[in-house]
């Protein structure tokens, strides 16, 4: 019997914490989507942002996720973010001049001697393109 309320006492402590814990994450979003929404304000041209640092990532190439493809706006941002914090924890942003939306994406940064590699991930995440940081140029993507 009392290891039952033992396991009982476990369980409810491990359920608060989770839910705590949750709350914590969920607040951590909306402060890093609140961070990056005013630095793509003042950033209207673009950008590729490590979100651990908030610090401008120079260098590079930079491809984008298939899972964050077409994401814009706050909404958008949302996923981009969660997305990013479990992966490379690197988001971009780029205005697109036909629509004249600002999208968003979750990012991987190849080094530029890996340009091969990049086209590659490219590819298996159906891009139209990826960014030379370094050279400040895109490089499309032949099918």
């Amino acid at each position: 019997m009392k290891r039952i309320v033992m396991l009982l006492t476990l369980l409810l402590f491990i359920s608060g914490c989770s839910k705590e814990h949750s709350a914590t994450d969920e607040n951590e979003t909306k402060a890093l989507i609140e961070k990056v929404w005013e630095y793509a304000n003042i950033n209207p041209n673009g950008f590729t942002l490590n979100l651990e640092t908030m610090k401008p990532i120079k260098y590079g190439i930079s491809v984008a996720y298939l899972e964050t493809q077409d994401s814009f706006d706050k909404e958008g941002l949302e996923i981009v973010i969660n997305h990013a914090v479990r992966n490379n924890k690197i988001v971009g942003g780029w205005l697109n001049e036909d629509n004249k939306l600002y999208y968003f994406d979750s990012v991987k940064i190849f080094k530029n001697s890996d340009l091969d590699e990049a086209i590659t991930f490219a590819k298996q995440n159906k891009q139209l393109a990826i960014f030379d940081l370094t050279n400040l140029k895109e490089i499309r993507i032949e099918p």
